[in-house]
């Protein structure tokens, strides 16, 4: 049987939607894609329901297909939580609103991803995991448009997105965003996270510096290539990342081992089209 799925990444500057099909064995299409100037930001704006209709009548072409959105988020508030191995969904997600209750001014405006952290052992009772919760608001948005035409099936940041496909290549993986609102720094291990640190900025003095200290910090090869996201890179930051750290820097893509008919790499593409063709790759598994 033939499945189909379509997309839509949103970043903080641009948006992408894309449609994906499945094909023989463990092939994929990539049968429709398109990227738009505007993001989060403006869609945040008094302009926001005019541009998500936009992205709403491009996907309208697949009416009644089941969609997956994922989203950067100005802000996240990561929180280290232990749960027993296996534990389920529910369980989770009582367990984040218990603690969004705790630290959170409007807990109930805001949504939970809960991402595997660290190195698992099965030895032990407890398995380490990282609760990251962001304001649902453009969510909401995004959704409330969407589901006139689309079943919604996955909602969500782009991280487990991230994870899911960089989990298929087999080695370490280390992204790096910068927006004009946060430093992000991580490294996937197969389909967890070894490393995360998120750094709210004002400037580009403050992007510069929390790029700099992270990657210094971080346990990397000398060979590890850096992939970079965001509108805040800037061939300029790079040079400069690059001249403190010694590390190199990639435009972000999707593993080789990923193969995706239609598509011959992800090297030239928005990062908001990565984004959304690893939400659409992680929503058919």
């Amino acid at each position: 049987m033939i499945q189909s799925i379509v997309a839509c990444a949103i970043d903080a500057e641009e948006s992408s939607i894309v449609r994906m099909k499945s094909s023989t064995g463990e092939g994929r299409i990539l049968s429709g894609y398109r990227s738009f100037p505007f993001g989060r930001t403006a869609i945040a704006s008094t302009q926001g329901k005019r541009l998500l209709k936009k992205l709403t009548s491009f996907a309208a072409q697949w009416r009644g297909e089941n969609m997956a959105i994922a989203l950067t988020h100005e802000t996240l508030h990561p929180l280290p939580a232990y749960f027993s191995h296996g534990a389920s969904p529910e369980t989770r997600h009582e367990y984040s609103r218990i603690e969004a209750a705790y630290f959170l001014e409007n807990p109930d405006s805001h949504q939970c991803d809960s991402i595997a952290y660290g190195d698992s052992d099965k030895k032990e009772p407890y398995e380490k995991n990282l609760l990251l919760f962001y304001s649902d608001t453009c969510l909401q948005l995004a959704e409330k448009q969407f589901i006139e035409n689309h079943p919604i099936i996955f909602k969500g940041s782009h991280i487990p997105p991230l994870l899911y496909t960089h989990g298929c290549s087999g080695e370490p993986q280390a992204i790096l965003e910068i927006t004009g609102d946060y430093v992000m720094f991580l490294i996937a291990n197969g389909r967890r996270l070894s490393h995360f640190s998120f750094r709210p900025i004002n400037s580009r003095e403050e992007a510069e510096y929390f790029a700099i200290k992270e990657l210094q910090e971080a346990t990397l090869s000398k060979e590890m290539v850096i992939q970079a996201a965001g509108s805040g890179i800037k061939r300029g930051l790079s040079r400069l990342v690059k001249k403190e750290t010694g590390l190199e820097f990639a435009p972000l893509s999707l593993p080789y081992s990923i193969a995706i008919s239609g598509l011959k790499n992800t090297n030239g593409l928005p990062s908001s089209a990565v984004k959304a063709i690893a939400t659409a790759l992680m929503a058919m598994e």
